[in-house]
């Protein structure tokens, strides 16, 4: 292996790491343009689980009723989530706080993505991490998607494992 891809392969590592809030060009979204990916799980083979976010009003509640977090529908079933623009929701990479730029939302019943890590990345022209999200946000997004009926069930299991590691985590600590 050469040095360039040794240092490529490092990087997609890193920059896929789950938390991580990707930023850049997607090219395999209709039509293409700038999206965030949110990394969600990565497994020992380094395949990753990872969710596209969407600026449009798409929480699937009147806009009224959007608050930050979950998103229940009338029928009390968790559909999406919601990131509000007032709420930081984790860390940039210069330590600042982070907010998304617009209220953003990740749609359980399409948003997923999942594949090896650098097929994913290899998808978007100038990716860059932009936030690590807080443990709290994380466990958050983690746990509504988990819970959610749209959720495809293949994820599941990745979810579960993540909320178990982040309970013996807060054990270990307390």
């Amino acid at each position: 292996m050469t040095l360039m891809k040794l240092l490529l392969c490092v990087n997609v590592i890193k920059m896929l790491s789950p938390r991580n809030v990707v930023y850049g060009f997607s090219k395999i979204t209709n039509p293409p343009k700038e999206k965030f990916l949110i990394s969600l799980y990565r497994s020992k083979e380094l395949s990753v689980v990872a969710c596209f976010t969407t600026s449009q009003d798409r929480a699937g509640v009147p806009l009224e009723q959007v608050t930050h977090g979950a998103i229940k529908n009338k029928e009390k079933e968790i559909i999406s989530y919601v990131f509000l623009t007032s709420v930081c929701v984790g860390v940039a990479p210069d330590g600042s706080d982070y907010h998304f730029p617009v209220q953003t939302v990740v749609r359980f019943d399409y948003c997923f993505k999942d594949g090896e890590q650098t097929d994913l990345l290899s998808s978007f022209n100038s990716p860059k991490v932009v936030c690590k999200l807080n443990d709290a946000e994380y466990e958050n997004l983690i746990y509504a998607m988990y819970k959610s009926d749209d959720t495809p069930e293949k994820y599941k299991p990745h979810f579960e494992k993540v909320l178990f590691d982040l309970g013996e985590k807060k054990k270990a600590t307390s």
